[in-house]
């Protein structure tokens, strides 16, 4: 008989039909020149309480993003499992290995810049961050009804915070999910009418699983009142969806919501030069097409001239750039525009 060949894959400890309130590790192996039968420990919680609606709430998938940490840690010590019908699922920080790194990307993987939320749906028996993603796509998401995926923007950049939704197509679950935008809490509300191919939205969406994202700020820091209303937030939705008992007291969302649509080319202003970037225009302000956002200086001759940067689509700023210093090709701002659906 021929020898079998196998195809390692990820291993979750923790039984997720399992009862209860649960912890553990999925164990994404790892041989390195410092362990060389080692594994990556991705951490993994469970609430579970009979039959109902399944959710998974997310951190870290951009490993510098310590918002979504906060809250899934928070709402894991929080509820009991009487408090659950159905089951939450907890991914503290997703992409583990750029957690532990302070990084956006993880530095195992051949570039030493691996972007998971550009690596789905993934590869079982490939780097780290592929095998990731492929646990999620093909162990997690087939349980799956929701996904609460808490972003922020990281060190590099900030947002005017925000919650994000895109439309399945289906009527009942739309409806759902536009209900998530007035109950998150935040600033702005986001209708997403497309995908990036190879991200986790277009994981859930190939399943029709409802998905809702979020920007909480960003810079590298974790502010009080955007973490407040984060964690309130995803207690709001896993109730409007059944998991969270209706009787379950918690406070009216802190903002209402002004809904947006997805920005688009012209909503971008990308550094054209290096040099130190100026803007004079914050986070949240109204603009308008043309109107004055920052300046770029160069940092070898001062007294030279700065190059002007002008918003080319108008409203409300929602990204900015966190360093002063630039180059060529990063992303200074972009804006939202008002949505029109």
């Amino acid at each position: 008989m021929a020898t079998p060949i196998v195809s390692n894959e990820p291993v979750c400890e923790i039984d997720l039909e399992a009862e209860g309130k649960h912890t553990g590790y999925v164990r994404i192996q790892f041989s390195s020149d410092r362990s060389a039968y080692g594994w990556q420990p991705v951490p993994i919680m469970s609430i579970k309480n009979g039959d109902g609606p399944v959710a998974v709430v997310v951190g870290a998938n951009h490993g510098d993003e310590y918002e979504g940490v906060s809250v899934t840690t928070g709402l894991f010590r929080d509820l009991n499992v009487e408090d659950v019908k159905g089951q939450i699922i907890f991914l503290p920080a997703l992409n583990a290995p750029a957690f532990y790194a302070g990084k956006r990307t993880s530095p195992l993987d051949e570039s030493g810049e691996a972007n998971l939320n550009r690596m789905f749906p993934g590869v079982q028996n490939g780097s780290p961050t592929q095998m990731i993603c492929w646990w999620v796509v093909n162990r997690l998401l087939p349980k799956v009804d929701a996904v609460f995926d808490l972003h922020s923007a990281g060190k590099s950049i900030d947002h005017h915070p925000s919650v994000k939704i895109r439309l399945i197509g289906d009527p009942e679950k739309d409806a759902l999910q536009m209900k998530f935008l007035e109950l998150f809490g935040a600033p702005l509300g986001i209708v997403g009418d497309r995908v990036t191919e190879t991200t986790f939205s277009s994981a859930t969406a190939r399943r029709e699983i409802m998905y809702l994202s979020t920007e909480l700020g960003g810079a590298g820091k974790i502010r009080p009142w955007i973490r407040d209303f984060a964690f309130n937030g995803t207690k709001r939705c896993l109730r409007e969806m059944g998991i969270l008992p209706a009787a379950m007291a918690l406070p009216d969302p802190e903002h209402k919501v002004a809904l947006k649509g997805m920005q688009s080319g012209d909503n971008y202003i990308f550094a054209y030069e290096d040099g130190m970037f100026e803007p004079v225009v914050n986070l949240g302000d109204v603009v308008e097409d043309g109107q004055l956002a920052g300046y770029i200086w160069n940092l070898k001759a001062p007294w030279k001239d700065p190059a002007e940067l002008h918003f080319k689509k108008g409203g409300v700023v929602f990204c900015k750039r966190t360093p002063a210093l630039c180059e060529v090709g990063d992303t200074l701002f972009f804006t939202l525009s008002d949505y029109e659906g």
